[in-house]
């Protein structure tokens, strides 16, 4: 009895080992989370400031691009954070996280 325990635990140990250096090859097992903060300069100059939905479209997908470059597959995603004028020239500030 206590031999076919002993090699259930050792069998359970193998799986879980093997899982997890899975894990690491497939990069599922969660690394330290990172996040930058970055601005996109919109196309629109004016004193005016523009919406916060129409500024968040337009720089998006450049966001998006950003974020990749940074982190590459890991990732997440991207934020909008505030926006900003400087002399006229409007910046979406965007968050993006990693995994």
């Amino acid at each position: 009895m206590r031999k076919k325990s002993g090699r259930t635990v050792r069998t359970v140990g193998g799986a879980l080992a093997l899982a997890l250096g899975a894990g690491v090859v497939l990069g599922t097992v969660p690394a330290n989370a990172d996040w930058s903060i970055y601005p996109i300069q919109l196309g629109y100059h004016g004193s005016a400031r523009p919406s916060d939905a129409a500024a968040q479209n337009e720089t998006r997908p450049a966001a998006d691009r950003e974020c990749f470059s940074r982190y590459g597959f890991r990732a997440r995603g991207v934020t909008p954070a505030w926006l900003v004028s400087n002399n006229g020239s409007w910046y979406q500030y965007w968050r993006c996280d990693s995994n």
